[in-house]
C-alpha cells in the first residue's frame, strides 16, 4: 500500500472511532435525566413532602412512633414521577412525524439540552410537587426528542452508530443510578446531587 493510501485508512478508521464514540456519548447523555429522575423519584417526593408538612404546621408535634419493619412509603405514589417521566416521550414518538421535519438538526438539539438541564435545575430548587413533576416532564420531552433526532441523524452515518447508541443509552441506565446512589450515599443531598448532574446537558452540548 501507498502512503497516501495507508492515511486515507487510518482517516477512516480513526473517523469510524470518533462516530461510534460521539453517538455512545449521545446516547448516554440524553437517557441520563431520563434514569436519574427514575432513581430519585422517591427522594423527589419525600423531600417535597417533608416540606409540605414543615409549611402546614406551625406548632411542634411529636412525631410517631415509626415501625422500621415496614418499608417507607409516599402519600403520593413514585408512580406519579414515572407517569411523568414515561408519558411525554411517548407523545413525542408517537406526534414526531408529523413536525420533527420542520425542525433543523441545530435546532432540535439545543431544544434537548435545554429541557434536560431544566429538569435538573427545576428538581433541585422546586417548592411543591407538581413543580418537581414539571421537573420531570422537562427531562421526558428531552428524552423522547433527542431519540428521534439522533436516530434520524444517524443515516448520515455508517449503520454501526445506531448499535452504539443503543450501547450508550445501556450505558445511562448503570452510569446514572451508581452515580446517584453514589454521591447520594457519600452524603450530598438529593438536591445538591441533581445540581450536579448538569454536567451532562453541558457535556451533550459540546458533543
Amino acid at each position: 500500500m501507498t502512503v497516501n493510501e495507508l492515511q486515507s485508512l487510518s482517516q477512516m478508521i480513526s473517523e469510524k472511532w470518533r462516530n461510534l464514540i460521539g453517538f455512545w456519548i449521545l446516547g448516554l447523555c440524553n437517557n441520563f435525566a431520563y434514569v436519574i429522575m427514575l432513581s430519585a423519584a422517591h427522594d423527589i417526593l419525600k423531600d417535597q413532602e417533608q416540606k409540605d408538612h414543615v409549611g402546614s404546621h406551625n406548632t411542634t408535634t411529636t412525631p410517631a412512633p415509626v415501625n422500621e419493619s415496614y418499608l417507607e412509603c409516599n402519600e403520593i405514589s413514585t408512580g406519579a414521577i414515572l407517569l411523568a417521566d414515561i408519558l411525554p416521550t411517548l407523545i413525542i414518538k408517537l406526534t414526531a412525524p408529523f413536525f420533527i421535519l420542520h425542525l433543523s438538526y441545530r435546532i432540535r438539539v439545543l431544544t434537548c439540552v435545554l429541557f434536560s438541564l431544566a429538569s435538573f435545575l427545576v428538581v433541585s430548587y422546586s417548592t411543591g410537587i407538581w413543580m418537581s413533576i414539571i421537573g420531570v416532564v422537562c427531562a421526558s420531552i428531552s428524552g423522547g426528542l433527542g431519540e428521534t433526532t439522533y436516530f434520524a441523524f444517524s443515516s448520515f452515518f455508517e449503520k454501526n452508530v445506531i448499535s452504539a447508541y443503543s450501547s450508550g443509552t445501556g450505558g445511562a441506565g448503570i452510569f446514572g443510578a451508581l452515580s446517584y446512589a453514589g454521591l447520594t450515599s457519600a452524603g450530598l443531598s438529593p438536591r445538591k446531587t441533581l445540581l450536579v448532574m448538569t454536567i451532562i446537558p453541558a457535556l451533550m452540548f459540546i458533543r
